[in-house]
C-alpha cells in the first residue's frame, strides 16, 4: 500500500472511530491535558517574563548595598575606583497628612539620578530631582487623599509641594514599606522632617551600575569588607516579597495542574488499551487483505496523530482563551503590560500531550501489529508476545522524565509517583479485602450476596484497580478545597471582634505619656512596648563562630538586626513551655528561634544594641501566636537588663469606626509618629487569596472534568463486562430484575466503600497540610465521613442505573453468540 491511500484510510478509521466511546473519551482526555499544560505553561513563562523585565527597574541599578543602619561604605570612592555610576538612597514610612487626611506613604530621599531606570513625571521636568520644598508623588497619593498638582502634603514637620506625578520609578525598596504609595524629595530635605530619631525604620541603600566585570569586582570587594548588617543584592539574587509571592503561586498552579494531567493520562491510557482491544479484528482482518506489520502499526499511528494535531488546535485556542482570563484575574498583582510567552512556551502543552501519546500508545499498538487473522474465528485476543510488560515499564520511565521536565524537578516528580504508587497499592489491597469481607456479612442477609461474594471474588484484579482510582479522584478533588475552606474559616475564627486593626510606631519616650493618655481618652486598650534593635553577637560570652554550627550560622535572625523588648510579665497571648518567668538579669526567648539556634535554658546570650553590649540568661521558653496581630518578640527581656538603653515604643489597638477620628487626632498632636492601617493589608492579601483561589477553582473544574472522564472510560468497559455475565446468568435461571439488582449492590459497594477511604486518605493527607503549611491545628472533619462515602454510594449507584439496559433473553442469546 503506497503512502497516500495509507494517509486516507488513516483519515477515513479517525473520523468512523468517533462512534466509539473509547475513541471520543480518548480525545476529550488529550485535548484537557494539552489545555491544562499549555495554561500552566505560558501562564507563568508570562508572569516570570513580566518579573525579570522589571528587575533591573525595581533594583534602580545593578548592584545595590542595603542596611537599616548608615552604610560604612564610602560609595564616592568605589565609584570613582571602578569607574561606575551610583545614587544613594534613603527610605522611610511615614503617615503624611493634608487638611485632615492622612495616608501611610513610603519616603525616598535621592542624592543623585538612579543609575539604571528613569522617574517618569506626567509632566517632563528638566531637572532629574525635586527642587528644595517640593516633592513627587505617585498617583496613589493624589487619589486616596483627594490631591492635585500643586497642592501642599506635610511630611514630619515639613511641608513640600507635591510638584509633579509620577507615572513610574524603579527601586520602590523591600518588604512591607515597597507596598505603601510613594513620595520622591530632595535628600538635603530629609533631616528638616524632623522623621530620623531612635526607632525610626530607616532603609539605607547605595545603588551602582557600570559594566558587568567592574560590577563582579566590585561585588568581590564588598563581600570582603562589607560591615555587619549590609546586604548585597544583584538581579539574579532578588527575590522580592511580591516577585517570590507570584512565583510560588506559579508553580503551585503548575503542580496542581500535574495532577490533571495524571488523571487525563491514565484515562488516555485505559481508553487506548480498550481501544486496541476492539480493533482487534479490525487488524486481523486488514492482515488478510494483505497488509504488513509496518503498514498496520503506521495505520493507527496515523490516527492517533490525527487525534493529537484536533487536540492541540482546540486544545491551545481553549489555553490562551482561560490565559486571557487568569491575567485579567492578576492584573493588579503584575506590572504591566504583560510580555508575551516565549515560543517554547506555546509548544510545551502539544508536545507534552505528544509524548503521553506515543509513551502510552505505542505498547499498546504492538497488540494490533501482533494481531493474527485466526483472531476471525476465535474469541480470545492476541497475546503480547514479545518483552511481556516491558514496553510499559518503558513507557512510564518516559512519562516519569516528562514530567519532572515540566515541573523542572525530578525529586519531585519522583516523590509524587513513588506516594501515588504507595498509596494506590495499598488501597487497592486494602479495599479489595474490605469489599470480600463486607459481601460475606452481607450474604447471610441476602439472597444475591453469594452471587455478589463471588463477582468480587472473581474480580479481584478489577478492585485493586478501580478502587483506588476512584479513591485518589475523591482525595484530590476534596483537599484542595478543604484546606482553603480551613484556612479562610479558622483564620477569620482566631480573629475576635476586637483583634487590632491599627499598629503605632516609632513613638518617641518623651511622647509616650501623652500617647497613652489620648487613647485612654478615647477608651483604646492598648499596652506600649519599648523596642531596642539588636543583633546577636555571643552565647556564653563566645562569639556565634565559635558555638554555633554552620547551618544554625545561615539562620536569618543572624544577618538582621531585630526588635527586642522588656516586660516584667509575660504577654498574654504567649505560652510558657518551659523554665520560669524571671524579673531580673534574664532574657525569654521564643520557641522555634531557640530550636534554629540550639540556645536552651541558662546560656548567656549578649547583644549588640547601638553600640552597647547586653547580656542575659535564657529563663524561659515562650510559644508565641503570630497571627494575632499583635506585637511578638523573639526576646523579650527583664526591665533591670535594658534600663539604660534609648527606647522607642510601639503599639496595636482596635479602633474600628473611630479609626479615622482618633488617627487624625494622632497625627495632628505627633507628627513624627506612624500609625499603620492593618486592614489595607488584610484587604490586599484577602484580594490576592481571592484570585488565586479562583485559578485553583478554574484548575479543580478542569481536573473533575478528566475525573468524571476517567469513571466513564472504567465503568463502561466494566458494565460491558458485566452485561455479558449477566446473559450468562440469565440463561442459568435468573431474573432481569436480579441482574439488575446485583450490578446495583456492586457498583454501590464499589462507589460507598471508595468514598470511605477517600475520608481515610483526605484526613491524613489534610494533617501535614494543615501543620506544615498553613500553620493550623488539625482536626476531624466528621462531615466527610457521612457526605463522601454517600455521594460515592449515590454516584455509582445512578451510574449504574443510567447505564443499565435490561435484556430479553434472545438479546442475552445474542450478547453471549457474539463474543
Amino acid at each position: 500500500m503506497t503512502h497516500s491511500p495509507i494517509f486516507k484510510l488513516a483519515a477515513q478509521q479517525g473520523l468512523s472511530n468517533l462512534k466509539l466511546s473509547e475513541w471520543r473519551a480518548l480525545i476529550i482526555a488529550l485535548m484537557l491535558a494539552i489545555m491544562v499544560a499549555s495554561l500552566m505553561a505560558v501562564l507563568g513563562d508570562r508572569i516570570e517574563r513580566t518579573l525579570m523585565r522589571q528587575g533591573s527597574a525595581i533594583l534602580g541599578g545593578d548592584l545595590v548595598l542595603s542596611n537599616s543602619r548608615p552604610l560604612s561604605v564610602n560609595a564616592a570612592e568605589l565609584a570613582t575606583r571602578f569607574d561606575l555610576k551610583v545614587n544613594e538612597v534613603t527610605q522611610l514610612a511615614t503617615m503624611a497628612n493634608s487638611d485632615e487626611n492622612f495616608l501611610l506613604v513610603t519616603i525616598r530621599a535621592l542624592s543623585a539620578p538612579y543609575p539604571r531606570g528613569n522617574i517618569a513625571l506626567e509632566q517632563p521636568y528638566a531637572l532629574p530631582l525635586p527642587k528644595p520644598g517640593e516633592a513627587w508623588a505617585e498617583a496613589g497619593v493624589f487619589e486616596r487623599m483627594n490631591l492635585q498638582v500643586g497642592d501642599r502634603l506635610t511630611l514630619g514637620n515639613t511641608a513640600f509641594v507635591l510638584s509633579h506625578k509620577i507615572e513610574s520609578a524603579p527601586d520602590r525598596g523591600r518588604g512591607f514599606i515597597s507596598f505603601n504609595p510613594q513620595l520622591i524629595i530632595n535628600a538635603n530635605e530629609l533631616q528638616n522632617t524632623g522623621l530620623i530619631g531612635p526607632g525610626a525604620r530607616m532603609q539605607y541603600r547605595q545603588l551602582y551600575a557600570g559594566s558587568e566585570e567592574a560590577i563582579k569586582r566590585l561585588e568581590q570587594q564588598l563581600q570582603t569588607n562589607t560591615a555587619t548588617g549590609e546586604r548585597i543584592t544583584t538581579l539574579r539574587s532578588d527575590e522580592g516579597q511580591q516577585n517570590s509571592a507570584l512565583t510560588k503561586a506559579s508553580s503551585y498552579l503548575r503542580l496542581g495542574a500535574l495532577f490533571s494531567i495524571f488523571i487525563a493520562a491514565m484515562t488516555i491510557f485505559l481508553s487506548l488499551r480498550r481501544f486496541t482491544q476492539s480493533q482487534n479484528k479490525r487488524a486481523a482482518l486488514l492482515k488478510t487483505l494483505g497488509m504488513n506489520n509496518q503498514q498496520l502499526l503506521r495505520l493507527y499511528l496515523l490516527q492517533l496523530a490525527y487525534a493529537w494535531c484536533f487536540c492541540t488546535l482546540s486544545g491551545v485556542l481553549l489555553a490562551l482563551a482561560l490565559e486571557q482570563g487568569g491575567l485579567a484575574l492578576l492584573s493588579g498583582l503584575i506590572p504591566q503590560p504583560v510580555p508575551e510567552a516565549s515560543l517554547g512556551a506555546y509548544f510545551s502543552g502539544p508536545l507534552l500531550g505528544l509524548a503521553i501519546l506515543v509513551c502510552l500508545g505505542l505498547p499498546t499498538l504492538f497488540r494490533l501489529q501482533r494481531s493474527n487473522p485466526m483472531q476471525l474465528l476465535q474469541a480470545r485476543p492476541a497475546k503480547l508476545t514479545w518483552g511481556g510488560n516491558l514496553p510499559y515499564i518503558l513507557a512510564f520511565l518516559c512519562l516519569l522524565l516528562l514530567t519532572s521536565w515540566y515541573l523542572n524537578s525530578l525529586l519531585l516528580t519522583l516523590s509524587l509517583s513513588v506516594i501515588l504508587l504507595i498509596i494506590g497499592s495499598t488501597l487497592g489491597v486494602l479495599g479489595a479485602h474490605i469489599a470480600r469481607f463486607l459481601c460475606q456479612r452481607f450474604a447471610s442477609i441476602h439472597p444475591l450476596g453469594n452471587l455478589l461474594m463471588s463477582r468480587v471474588n472473581q474480580q479481584q484484579r478489577w478492585y485493586r484497580i478501580q478502587i483506588p482510582v476512584i479513591c485518589l479522584l475523591f482525595s484530590l478533588l476534596s483537599i484542595n478545597t478543604i484546606a482553603l475552606n480551613d484556612l479562610l474559616n479558622r483564620w477569620q475564627a482566631q480573629l475576635p471582634t476586637d483583634t487590632p486593626d491599627h499598629f503605632l510606631i516609632n513613638i518617641q519616650d518623651w511622647e509616650k505619656d501623652d500617647v497613652e493618655t489620648l487613647l485612654e481618652k478615647h477608651q483604646v486598650d492598648d499596652h506600649l512596648w519599648p523596642i531596642y534593635r539588636g543583633r546577636l553577637v555571643k552565647v556564653n560570652d563566645l562569639p556565634l563562630a565559635d558555638t554555633m554550627t554552620p547551618e544554625q550560622l545561615a539562620q536569618p535572625s543572624l544577618r538582621r538586626e531585630l526588635n527586642l523588648t522588656s516586660s516584667i510579665s509575660m504577654p498574654s497571648h504567649n505560652k510558657l513551655l518551659s523554665g520560669n518567668w524571671a524579673t531580673e538579669n534574664s532574657v525569654s526567648i521564643e520557641q522555634e528561634e531557640a530550636e534554629e539556634l540550639g540556645l536552651e535554658l541558662g546560656d548567656k546570650v549578649s547583644f549588640d544594641v547601638g553600640g552597647q553590649e547586653v547580656s542575659a540568661k535564657i529563663t524561659s521558653i515562650r510559644a508565641v501566636k503570630w497571627d494575632t496581630f499583635q506585637p511578638n518578640f523573639y526576646f523579650i527581656f527583664s526591665p533591670d537588663t535594658v534600663k539604660d538603653l534609648t527606647a522607642s515604643y510601639m503599639t496595636s489597638f482596635h479602633l474600628g469606626a473611630n479609626s479615622a477620628e482618633v488617627g487624625r487626632e494622632l497625627i495632628q498632636q505627633f507628627p513624627t509618629i506612624t500609625l499603620i492601617d492593618v486592614r489595607q493589608i488584610l484587604d490586599q492579601l484577602q484580594q490576592l487569596l481571592s484570585k488565586l483561589s479562583l485559578l485553583s477553582g478554574l484548575l479543580m473544574l478542569l481536573t473533575t472534568a478528566s475525573g468524571v472522564i476517567l469513571l466513564y472510560v472504567t465503568l463502561t468497559q466494566e458494565l460491558e463486562q458485566r452485561k455479558y455475565e449477566n446473559a450468562l446468568l440469565q440463561t442459568l435461571g435468573a431474573s432481569k430484575r436480579q441482574c439488575m439488582q446485583l450490578d446495583r449492590l456492586e457498583m454501590a459497594l464499589v462507589g460507598g466503600l471508595s468514598g470511605l477511604l477517600a475520608v481515610l486518605i483526605i484526613e491524613l493527607s489534610l494533617w501535614p497540610i494543615h501543620k506544615l503549611l498553613i500553620n493550623l491545628e488539625p482536626s476531624l472533619h466528621p462531615e466527610l465521613w457521612i457526605t463522601l462515602p454517600l455521594t460515592g454510594f449515590g454516584l455509582f449507584f445512578l451510574i449504574s442505573l443510567v447505564s443499565h439496559r435490561q435484556q430479553s433473553m434472545p438479546q442475552s442469546y445474542n450478547t453471549l453468540t457474539s463474543r
